[in-house]
């Protein structure tokens, strides 16, 4: 089988066309989306309306969350609030777009992996909604924190967005506890895929990056996933879309050139 994974739109339509473009091109049994259709950017209503046409599996991402208003942002994210507040005003005009944000799933398992936003291990139990603390970053402590948890984990490959950095983390086989030392991890180069070719009793955790952006690694392309289960390899891939329409609409935005992160987007672009 093969699986084409992708996630954090963002709003980012052009991005979104891209990667439709990049499955069509592609021989691609199933597809998921690792969430955060909207948020960020001033247009979700055009990538949750494109994304529901499209019926593709998704999980349920931070920013789609605060959008929907399930819970509240941490007190420092003002930034991320204010444009969680400008999307769920334009979503309010769109039929059905918040009961469709909040039926998305927080996980969805299957045979050898695992899709989810940020980490199977941070989900609620079953039963109690999630909090923005169940939407962490998968930095070195919260790595150490799980390290055991994913060592014993049931899917040998964890499929996540949610940190807009792709990387493949490997975590391999050891007789002893596992420690922070033993992790690799792959991190694709600036343009052109990484091809990871999976070995047996080793966990791998996929990071897969952003479609959308703000790309926090200073990298403008759209980020994709390809799982060939068959082949036993899992593909990152940067894909460059043209920037200039979304450019000159963002610059338009009198409300979003006053957020830092919207106005270093922009020098990125």
């Amino acid at each position: 089988m093969r699986y084409y994974l992708f996630g954090d739109i963002h709003g980012n339509s052009y991005a979104l066309e891209r990667c439709i473009d990049h499955i069509h091109e592609l021989n691609i049994d199933k597809i998921f989306c690792l969430g955060d259709v909207v948020g960020w950017l001033p247009f979700g209503d055009r990538t949750l309306e494109s994304m529901r046409s499209y019926g593709f599996p998704t999980v349920a991402g931070n920013h789609d969350l605060l959008v929907a208003g399930l819970f509240k942002d941490h007190p420092n994210q003002l930034d991320r609030m204010q444009a969680s507040a400008f999307n769920a005003g334009l979503l309010s005009k769109v039929e059905g777009a918040f009961e469709y944000l909040l039926n998305l799933p927080l996980a969805i398992v299957e045979k050898d992996f695992i899709v989810v936003h940020h980490s199977p291990f941070d989900l609620p139990p079953p039963g109690e909604k999630p909090t923005i603390n169940c939407f962490n970053y998968l930095d070195r402590e919260a790595l150490l924190e799980c390290l055991e948890s994913w060592r014993n984990y049931d899917r040998q490959i964890i499929f996540s967005g949610h940190d807009h950095l792709p990387a493949v983390y490997e975590l391999p086989e050891t007789s002893g506890n596992a420690r922070i030392e033993d992790v690799i991890v792959h991190r694709p180069p600036a343009s052109g895929p990484l091809v990871i070719d999976m070995k047996p009793g080793v966990r791998y955790w996929v990071k897969a990056g952003s479609v959308g952006g703000p790309y926090r690694d200073g990298i403008p392309m759209a980020n994709a996933v390809l799982y060939d289960s068959d082949a036993g390899k899992i593909t990152l891939f940067r894909l460059p879309w043209n920037t200039d329409r979304l450019r000159r609409e963002l610059s338009s935005q009198r409300f979003f050139a006053n957020l830092d992160t919207i106005r270093r987007y922009l020098e990125l672009l």
